[in-house]
């Protein structure tokens, strides 16, 4: 948990949006809105808005879910939420059957891997293939060119 989500106060407006995209989530998986549950939502990362960025929100939330067939599931979910001018907007929603899936969710927003293009096998491959294929169509037009230039 980020050390601003354990503290901060939320609007009853925000807790309302949360609640209502959980039961939107659940609903949109099949489960059935009246049998099921949702229990234990928290925030568990914050990034609040500034001049120059949009916040974010992360939260999580666990539920009891019934499915068309009658039988209880156990689910564990994630939403995300941009702020932005101060209207919160339901980003992303996930459900997971395991909460290890949850952080994986959580430590891929809050510290998104950052891949350099050049730093990778494939790239450089490429990179010197298609050097050599210039190099070598290059020669090839050049020495074409010299042996028209010493027929005429």
């Amino acid at each position: 948990m980020s050390p601003d989500a354990s503290y901060y106060q939320f609007s009853k407006e925000v807790w309302q949006a949360v609640n209502y995209q959980a039961r939107h989530t659940l609903t949109r998986k099949e489960y059935c809105p009246e049998q099921s549950r949702i229990e234990s939502v928290r925030c568990v990362h914050l990034y609040e808005e500034t001049e120059y960025h949009y916040g974010r929100q992360v939260w999580f939330f666990e539920a009891s879910g019934v499915d068309p067939v009658g039988r209880k599931h156990r689910i564990y979910g994630a939403l995300e939420f941009v702020v932005q001018y101060g209207l919160i907007e339901p980003a992303r929603a996930v459900l997971m059957e395991d909460p290890q899936h949850r952080q994986r969710f959580l430590q891929a927003i809050v510290k998104p891997t950052e891949t350099e293009a050049w730093t990778h096998p494939s790239t450089k491959l490429w990179v010197r293939l298609t050097l050599a294929s210039v190099i070598i169509l290059s020669s090839i037009w050049l020495l074409s060119l010299a042996a028209w230039l010493m027929q005429t």
